[in-house]
């Protein structure tokens, strides 16, 4: 049991080193972050002036996520790029510091190697969670109806989203830390989750099989959750099939993303190739 509790403090002492990092070196880049920011919000004023023009011919489609389309497509805009910043965000810490010369250096720490990649993209995530909030508050101003918001649900969803998106990012680091440049599986999900994830449209426009194939996504799940959640104010008694299935790929994805990641690294160190880029 102690050992347990120190292998908890190590844990938490690595991520809060790795956070504080490379919190002062974004904060020393000020103009690229208030300029990412500013084109998240001017993404969210464009969705609003696209629902003015063509909101009203979606009729029905979206009466399970508040009936309006400007709150759909916020939220749909809001978790792809969630999914974005998972899917590639520890690869592309990875890739840094195969270019620098410091990937070995990262490895050779004793702490799990699930450890350190989830916590180089720490600050990323915290960046990601306060322009989410920023875009809330826009998306308030110009007449999205939260009123009977779900807040709990819509947390613990946003939550598991998170962590199934990371999933997939162990993946793509596998891959990055392999081949080096280029990365064909964040590629692939990316543009799978875009045209079959429902971020723009909802998926009952998609022929059947396209439908079935986009389930398996976890954007797909987690912008139905979200949606009925924030929009709709659902709660687990009616989202529990979509919860539990995204649930299910994380629990799949994530000992998976460990398990690549690992024999991605002792591939590297065989043919040492770890620290080429």
């Amino acid at each position: 049991m102690p050992d347990r509790f120190a292998s908890i403090g190590a844990w938490a002492q690595v991520m809060s080193a790795t956070f504080v990092r490379d919190m002062w070196t974004a904060t020393s880049y000020r103009v690229g972050f208030a300029l990412s920011l500013g084109g998240s919000l001017v993404t969210i004023v464009g969705l609003f002036f696209l629902s003015k023009a063509f909101g009203g011919a979606t009729g029905q489609m979206l009466d399970s996520y508040g009936g309006s389309y400007f709150g759909f497509a916020v939220v749909g805009v809001a978790l792809s790029n969630l999914m974005a910043l998972g899917l590639t965000g520890m690869s592309a810490r990875i890739r840094e510091g195969q270019m620098m010369g410091t990937l070995e250096l990262m490895l050779l720490s004793p702490n799990s190697l699930g450890v350190l990649f989830l916590s180089s993209s720490l600050w990323a995530h915290a960046q990601a969670f306060f322009a989410l909030i920023l875009t809330v508050v826009l998306g308030l101003a110009l007449g999205i109806n939260l009123s009977e918001a779900n807040l709990g649900m819509t947390v613990l969803s946003l939550g598991l989203a998170v962590l199934a998106f990371n999933a997939l990012g162990l993946l793509s680091a596998a891959i990055v830390i392999v081949i080096k440049q280029g990365n064909p599986v964040a590629l692939l999900i990316s543009m799978a989750s875009v045209l079959l994830g429902g971020v723009l449209y909802p998926v009952s426009v998609l022929p059947g099989w396209l439908r079935a194939v986009g389930q398996l996504l976890p954007l797909t799940q987690a912008l139905e959750l979200v949606r009925r959640a924030a929009l709709g104010g659902e709660g687990m008694a009616t989202l529990w099939g979509p919860f539990l299935f995204l649930s299910g790929l994380t629990l799949i994805l994530l000992p998976l993303g460990l398990w690549a990641c690992q024999q991605a690294v002792r591939f590297a160190q065989t043919d040492g190739s770890l620290s080429q880029y």
